[in-house]
């Protein structure tokens, strides 16, 4: 918990400190402020327990699960609406702990504890005389988390009770257990490749799609035909062996990143994770973006945040042309870059040789890039990507 010195006496219009009589409504916005400390709280407890404590949820699960819990009490417990991300939270974290293979008993424990640690919270933020407070609204906090704790119990048992019945409660443990590995990747692999019934050592091609409506029948159909899914909260990655029907071809509608040609189940937890990268710089009107696809424009990203202002002026002075000029050259980069030849990028152009060169004059003298330079054009992709070059057509 962060421990706070106390505080000067406070100027005209200061909130009340902590040891002063707060309103219900200012000890809720507190809470709200304080949501770091709640899960610190509540990740101390859940420790001294000595559950999660066996790797089977990482880490990094629990403080996102306890992050977004806390956040959508304390936004019920105000009355204020729910972002679309925290209404389905319950559902999403009950399937998830039943799919990485929780015991009911522990997951119920876990959950009980947001409980104690809103209480403590309400506390500290109540400043002095708050038990008449929290006992006015004691029934409210506690309707309001048994509602939660009902909430994922139903989520849990409903899908443990769909693991169980087809036999993949093993198979989804088994996954969960290689897409955390870490650098035990590779004993891990040998360890669960004869449960999850993939090879060992085959060759895989993974996705990772981004979160959509149907993302349910995504997982389904990735799980049929000796496939395996996973959902996070951020989308669902698809595992199966290369040489089946690729995976574009069974989401032709659904967006995402993805890595062919995975060689090694041990491979397979880092490609989820470049797959899942991916797919950020997918369209959201359907397809998988590829390494091949993308890559110029991650490192575009990368280099603006490692090097800022990287490229800035050329890009400023390009962006000054009107958007008609802009389409063209881009255009003109984009075929002449996969090609470097005059000649291939006018037939795919339809248009005259010269035509192609007063082009790529004009981006040299626009950008300062010469495109027949292959360090230049190098740096021309990178600050003209290809997801860039298509919003601009």
């Amino acid at each position: 918990m962060v421990n706070r010195e106390p505080r000067e006496p406070r100027e005209a219009g200061e909130a009340p400190s902590a040891n002063e009589p707060r309103s219900w409504a200012g000890m809720v916005e507190l809470l709200a402020e304080q949501q770091e400390d709640l899960v610190e709280d509540f990740l101390q407890r859940l420790e001294a327990l000595g559950y999660y404590t066996d790797g089977v949820v990482p880490a990094s699960d629990l403080r996102q699960s306890a992050t977004e819990t806390f956040d959508m009490l304390t936004r019920r417990i105000a009355g204020v609406p729910l972002p679309d991300h925290l209404r389905d939270l319950p559902t999403r974290l009950g399937v998830r702990r039943a799919r990485q293979g929780v015991a009911r008993e522990r997951l119920l424990e876990a959950v009980r504890l947001d409980f104690r640690v809103l209480w403590a919270g309400l506390v500290r933020a109540g400043g002095a005389e708050v038990s008449q407070i929290l006992v006015l609204h004691a029934e409210e906090i506690l309707t309001t988390v048994e509602q939660y704790i009902s909430d994922v119990q139903a989520a849990f048992l409903e899908e443990r009770a769909v693991l169980e019945r087809d036999s993949r409660a093993a198979v989804a443990q088994a996954f969960s257990r290689l897409l955390n590995s870490g650098d035990r990747a590779a004993v891990v692999a040998s360890e669960v490749a004869g449960t999850v019934g993939l090879p060992e050592h085959g060759t895989f091609d993974v996705a990772f799609v981004a979160p959509f409506p149907e993302q349910r029948s995504v997982v389904r159909a990735g799980e049929r035909g000796g496939g395996l899914a996973w959902e996070f909260d951020d989308g669902v990655a698809l595992v199966r062996e290369a040489g089946r029907t690729p995976w574009p071809d069974l989401f032709p509608q659904v967006s995402g990143g993805l890595v062919t040609r995975v060689r090694g189940l041990a491979a397979v937890p880092a490609s989820v994770d470049a797959a899942r990268v991916l797919s950020g710089y997918a369209d959201t009107g359907g397809g998988f973006v590829r390494e091949e696809d993308a890559w110029s424009a991650i490192a575009r990203d990368q280099l603006r945040g490692l090097l800022p202002g990287f490229g800035r002026d050329r890009v400023e002075r390009f962006e000054g042309l009107d958007p008609d000029s802009r389409a063209r050259l881009l255009e003109t980069l984009t075929h002449y870059a996969a090609t470097g030849s005059v000649k291939a990028t006018a037939e795919s152009l339809y248009c005259h040789r010269n035509t192609v060169v007063n082009r790529l004059q004009a981006f040299r003298e626009t950008t300062g890039l010469d495109l027949t330079v292959p360090a230049e054009a190098a740096q021309a992709l990178v600050l003209f990507p290809v997801r860039e070059r298509a919003e601009h057509g």
